[in-house]
Parts: C-alpha cells; sequence; structure tokens
C-alpha cells in the first residue's frame, strides 16, 4: 500500500505548484489543522471551477496594473546586463509558476477565513473536474529556488511591505540578483498609487464571496475542529496565519502581474481584452 503524502505536500501537489508554499507549511505545523481542512477542500480544488475563479482573480490584477503601471524595463535593457536570454527563459518560467499558484492559495486562505464564523462554507460549487494541463506539468518539473531572506534588498522589501520576513516571490527572483535590483526600483513605488492599492484589497474581497462557489462544503469553525481533535492553541496558531497570509498573498499577485508586464507579459487568462 502507497504510504499518502503528508498534507502540506498534498495541497502543494492539488495546486501543480512544485513546491510547498509557506504559509501551507506554516498551517501543516499548525497540529491537525491540514489533516481537519485538507481532506474537505481537496475535492473543490481538483474543479475547474476553483482554478476558474483564481485565473479571474489573475486578470482582475492585470487589468489595475496595465492601468498605473508603465515599466521602464524591458526585456532589452535587462538582456543587455542583468540577464542572459537562458536567464531570462527561467525567470518567466518562475514568475508563471507563481502567477498560477498565489491565487489559488489566496481562495484556500479565504475559505479558511470564511469557515470560522458559519456553520459550512461553499457547496454551490459545480463538481466538473478539473484538467491537467501541460503548463501546469511544466510547473510541477521546474525546481524552484529560493535565496537567503537576507539576499540583496529583501530585508528592505520586507519592512516595506510590513511583512515578518520577505515574500517568496522576492526570494525566488532574488536568484537574479541584477534582475531583483532593477525591477524592486520600480516596484517599491506601486503602493503609492490608489487604484493599485485598491484591486489588492478588491482580491481579499473577491476571494471571500467566491468561497461559496466550493464544489464542496467546508466545517472548519472552531467547534467542528475541536470535533476534529484540533486543540484551541493549534485553531488560534492557524487563524494568526490565515490573518497574514490573506492581504500579504493578494499584494504579491499584483506584484508577480507587475513583475510580468515589465517583461511584455500581458495576456489575460479568462477576460478577453477589450
Amino acid at each position: 500500500m502507497t504510504t499518502p503524502p503528508p498534507p502540506a505536500e498534498a495541497v502543494a501537489a492539488a495546486l501543480r505548484s512544485p513546491f510547498v508554499p509557506e504559509v501551507v507549511a506554516d498551517l501543516g505545523a499548525c497540529e491537525g489543522v491540514l489533516e481537519a481542512v485538507w481532506p474537505q477542500l481537496a475535492p473543490s480544488v481538483e474543479t475547474a471551477g476553483f482554478l476558474g475563479s483564481a485565473l479571474y482573480m489573475a486578470d482582475m490584477a492585470l487589468d489595475a496594473v496595465e492601468e498605473v503601471y508603465q515599466p521602464a524595463l524591458s526585456r532589452e535593457t535587462l538582456l543587455g546586463g542583468a540577464l542572459t536570454g537562458d536567464d531570462l527563459d527561467c525567470l518567466l518560467d518562475v514568475l508563471d509558476v507563481f502567477h498560477l499558484v498565489q491565487p489559488q492559495l489566496l481562495l484556500l486562505c479565504a475559505a479558511l477565513a470564511e469557515a470560522r464564523e458559519a456553520p459550512s462554507v461553499g457547496g454551490q460549487g459545480r463538481p466538473a473536474p478539473r484538467e491537467s494541463s501541460e503548463r501546469e506539468r511544466a510547473h510541477l518539473a521546474r525546481e524552484i529556488e529560493f535565496a537567503s531572506e537576507a539576499a540583496g534588498p529583501l530585508p528592505e522589501v520586507a519592512e516595506l511591505l510590513q511583512l515578518a520576513r520577505p515574500p517568496e516571490l522576492y526570494r525566488a527572483i532574488a536568484v537574479w540578483p541584477g534582475y531583483l535590483e532593477a525591477a524592486w526600483d520600480e516596484l517599491q513605488h506601486l503602493a503609492a498609487y490608489p487604484l493599485f492599492r485598491q484591486r489588492g484589497r478588491a482580491l481579499y474581497f473577491y476571494a471571500r464571496s467566491s468561497t461559496r462557489f466550493l464544489a464542496q462544503p467546508l466545517r472548519a469553525d472552531e467547534g467542528a475542529l475541536r470535533a476534529a481533535g484540533v486543540s484551541g492553541e493549534a485553531i488560534a496558531e492557524a487563524r494568526t496565519v490565515v490573518d497574514a497570509a490573506l492581504p500579504a498573498l493578494a499584494t504579491m499577485m499584483m506584484h508577480c502581474t507587475a513583475m510580468r508586464l515589465g517583461l511584455g507579459i500581458r495576456t489575460r487568462e479568462v477576460v478577453e481584452q477589450p
């Protein structure tokens, strides 16, 4: 009999992520929480509707970023010194992984947040299965490297974004320090644009409202978690993890979109170009 993977690894595999995201690892460290909630969430993640909601949020981010951000960066300027052609190809692949994984994580965290105060969340979504794409298979085959949290401007990134640690997206692109320095010179100013901030908040609220379209109900209020054997301490720890992750993931979706736009990627996932 094949031993099932640990819950955190199962979540990563379902999201088609080649690494275990930090928020998933942090939830996995809250004893019993993932074991209680993931079997309920897994069937919904494996639906076309779940992926469709995530991709729609990616398009929402692009709409706002295109309106406020006119990148000075370009492939041509980067290839002139900061990156080789192979570097650029690898960087684009890494950004594409985050482009697909982050909105799914936002939906998962939103579901856990919504489930706190309700007997159940979801159940209104269609059970149509999610098909694995060549794009996702390529993501799973890619090895993502993460730079040290102290590398380059990463401590400054965390401080400016008011995060306890540098976000994974920035640690992944810090493998190319020349690109990170150039990109951060521009991206650190994005929060000054009201529309950029507003769209980040809109992503958060859209994710919360979309949880009703989970294909199967999620029961994860305190009573349900305690009935599943989760301690009060672990429940409190998980809430802290989710509360910190929700705004950070929405913000990082916007930053990833801006990085891709600066490299000429403005393809929409589900919404046609007006």
